[in-house]
């Protein structure tokens, strides 16, 4: 693409034969000879010696030669900034617009053309663990690592890491491994099975320990009602008092009753749940969502 630049100024910055002007002639015989490179070196040790707009441009130039345009950007700035009223000034200015152009176009990551191929076909395609396509799956990948993975109803998952470079197309060949077969879990012989046993036992044991609790309470209201009676006799006779007591003796018998024989129905369905569990159907892990992520 042709530049609105195409050489560098070469007016001496001083006239005397100064150490500035020494490296400045010494840079504009690099950058004739195309070494541009150096070309830099010599310009800006000039400039450290004697800061001039010139200097500024010149080391833009010899940038812009070697392709480096983030740097022929700044460096055209810088020289629009430090000669504001620049005769090139609208010539710069256009080199800027097409140096920035350039610079977004290099920064863009390369792509290179990928295939993924399995046996059987029909396999989802994931890379870097998003889905893009089924096999057999033909699109383009950044350059870089990146890692890939192939799902088919009843088959293996199969996963692998691949590198994409810049000089040649990525292609990857994946044969798919069937599940194995899972045997069929017997039916449970015995009509209800001990898991259920188990959540049965829990059930009742948790609602008799809430009965237990209920009759708890009613025994201790008893209980206060007895207490301020103790305190003052004149509250109740001794038939209202003799029958308090005898309730609340009642309620807690049926409490304790209660407390006892629902702790045993948890305990019960722990140790059923714990010892008698049968095995999950074949079904529960198959047709599930399939987890992506970067663990292969």
């Amino acid at each position: 693409m042709p530049i609105a630049c195409p050489t560098p100024a070469y007016a001496a910055p001083a006239a005397a034969p100064t150490p500035a002007k020494a490296a400045y002639d010494a840079g504009v015989e690099h950058f004739k000879a195309g070494r541009f490179q150096d070309a830099i070196v010599e310009f800006n040790k000039a400039y450290r010696l004697d800061p001039n707009a010139v200097l500024v441009f010149n080391m833009a130039r010899a940038f812009e030669e070697l392709k480096q345009y983030a740097s022929a950007v700044e460096y055209y700035r810088k020289y629009l900034e430090m000669a504001p009223s620049a005769p090139d000034r609208k010539n710069v200015e256009e080199t800027l617009r097409t140096l920035e152009i350039l610079q977004k176009q290099t920064a863009a990551p390369a792509e290179v053309p990928f295939t993924v191929t399995s046996n059987p076909d029909g396999g989802s395609v994931f890379v870097d663990g998003k889905p893009v396509g089924k096999t057999p799956y033909k699109a383009t990948v950044p350059v870089g690592h990146h890692f890939l993975a192939v799902e088919l109803d009843g088959y293996e998952r199969a996963a692998r890491e691949f590198d994409a470079a810049a000089d040649k197309p990525a292609t990857s060949e994946v044969v798919l491994v069937k599940k194995p077969e899972t045997a069929p879990v017997a039916a449970n012989e015995g009509g209800v099975s001990r898991r259920t046993w188990a959540y049965i036992a829990l059930g009742v044991g948790g609602a008799l320990l809430a009965g237990g609790g209920f009759a708890g309470w009613r025994a201790s209201l008893k209980a206060d009602k007895l207490d301020q009676i103790d305190t003052d006799p004149t509250l109740a006779d001794k038939s209202t008092y003799d029958s308090l007591k005898s309730d609340g003796k009642l309620m807690a018998g049926v409490a304790d009753g209660l407390f006892i024989t629902g702790a045993l129905g948890i305990g019960t369905g722990i140790v059923l749940l714990l010892t008698g569990g049968e095995p999950a159907s074949p079904t529960a892990h198959l047709g599930g969502a399939p987890v992506f992520g970067w663990t292969f």
